[in-house]
C-alpha cells in the first residue's frame, strides 16, 4: 500500500527529466583521435624508414621479404594498439566526472568514450587514405586485372604491338600472302637487300601480325596449324632458314610468349593473395587498437576519479 502510493505521487510529480549534460562529450573523443593519429603517424614513418633501410635492391643483401613483411606486421599492429589505447585513455581521463550515477555506468562510458576515439581515428584515416590514394589503388587494380588477363595483353605487349585485336587478325588472315622461303645460301643476301629495301614500316606491320597471331593463339592456349604453318613460311622468307628450322623457331617463340603468360599470371596472383592477407591483418589490428581503445577510455576514467595518473619509470607524470 505504501508502496503504490509513492508511486501515485512521483507520477503526480511529474515527468522524469534528463540530466543537464550530454552523455557524450565530443572535445575529449575529438582530442583523444588526434592524439592516437599524431601517435600512429609519426611511429608508422619511423617504421617505414627503418624498413627501408632495411631493404636492398642487390640479391642477397638485406632482410628476406617474408621477414620484412612480417616485422612490418608486428609494428602495425602494436602502433595501432598503443596509440588508440593512449587515445582512448586521454579520452576517458579528460571528460568530466559524473558523480551522481553508479560506477559501473561510469565505467562504461569512459569506455565508449575510447571506442568513439577509435572509431573517428578510423573514419577519418579512411577518408584521409580513401582521397590521397585512390589514384594509386586504382592503378594498382587495373594493372592486377590487366597481368591477369595474361594472354591479350603479355604477348603482344612484349613486341610492341596492341592487344589481342579480333577485328585486325580478321583482316589479317584476308590479306595473308604467301611468301617465299629462301633456302639456298646464294639467294639469302639478295633476300636480306629485298628486305633491307623494303622499308621500316613494312616490318613494323609484320611485327604486330606476327603480335595478333600470337595473342589470338595464346588466349586459346593454342597455335592454330594454319597459323604455325604461316608463320614458318614467313620466317623462313626473313631469315632464310629451312621450313623445319623455321617451324622449330616458331614453336620456341610461341612457347616463350606461354611462358610469359604464365609468368605474368603467377604474378598477379602473388599480388592478389599478397592483398588479401594484408587485408585481413590490418582488420584484425584495429579490431584490437578498438579493443585497446575501450580498455584505454576505461583506465583513464578509472585514474580521474581516483586521482591517479599514467606511471612511467616509477614516476606519475604527463609528461
Amino acid at each position: 500500500m505504501v508502496n503504490r502510493d509513492m508511486e501515485r505521487r512521483d507520477v503526480a510529480a511529474g515527468p522524469i527529466v534528463g540530466p543537464a549534460y550530454s552523455y557524450v562529450e565530443w572535445g575529449a573523443i575529438v582530442a583523444g583521435a588526434v592524439t592516437a593519429a599524431a601517435i600512429s603517424f609519426v611511429l608508422l614513418t619511423f617504421g617505414s624508414a627503418i624498413g627501408l633501410s632495411a631493404v636492398s635492391p642487390w640479391p642477397n643483401s638485406g632482410i628476406p621479404w617474408w621477414l620484412l613483411a612480417i616485422i612490418g606486421a608486428l609494428w602495425f599492429l602494436i602502433v595501432q594498439t598503443g596509440s588508440y589505447a593512449l587515445g582512448g585513455y586521454f579520452a576517458g581521463r579528460m571528460r568530466a566526472p559524473v558523480s551522481t550515477i553508479a560506477s559501473d555506468e561510469r565505467q562504461f562510458r569512459d569506455g565508449a568514450h575510447g571506442f568513439f576515439v577509435w572509431a573517428l581515428g578510423v573514419t577519418i584515416s579512411a577518408i584521409v587514405v580513401g582521397i590521397t590514394a585512390g589514384g594509386v589503388v586504382k592503378t594498382g587494380t587495373d594493372a592486377a586485372s590487366n597481368l591477369a588477363a595474361g594472354a591479350a595483353q603479355m604477348a603482344p605487349a612484349a613486341m610492341n604491338t596492341p592487344a589481342l585485336d579480333p577485328m585486325g587478325y580478321a583482316v589479317d588472315r584476308l590479306h595473308r600472302s604467301a611468301p617465299v622461303a629462301n633456302r639456298a645460301a646464294g639467294t639469302a643476301s639478295a633476300d636480306a637487300t629485298n628486305r633491307a629495301g623494303s622499308g621500316a614500316g613494312t616490318n613494323e606491320d609484320a611485327r604486330k601480325e606476327v603480335g595478333r597471331i600470337f595473342a589470338g593463339a595464346l588466349s586459346q592456349n593454342a597455335l592454330a596449324p594454319d597459323d604455325r604453318a604461316y608463320l614458318s613460311t614467313l620466317a623462313a622468307s626473313r631469315t632464310g632458314l629451312a621450313e623445319a628450322d623455321a617451324q622449330k623457331q616458331v614453336d620456341q617463340a610461341f612457347a616463350l610468349a606461354q611462358q610469359a603468360q604464365t609468368a605474368s599470371r603467377a604474378a598477379a596472383d602473388k599480388a592478389r593473395k599478397a592483398s588479401a592477407i594484408g587485408g585481413f591483418l590490418i582488420a584484425a589490428s584495429l579490431l584490437v587498437a578498438a579493443a585497446a581503445a575501450a580498455a584505454g577510455g576505461g583506465l583513464g576514467g578509472r585514474h580521474r576519479d581516483e586521482n591517479g595518473t599514467l606511471r612511467f619509470f616509477g614516476r606519475d607524470r604527463f609528461w
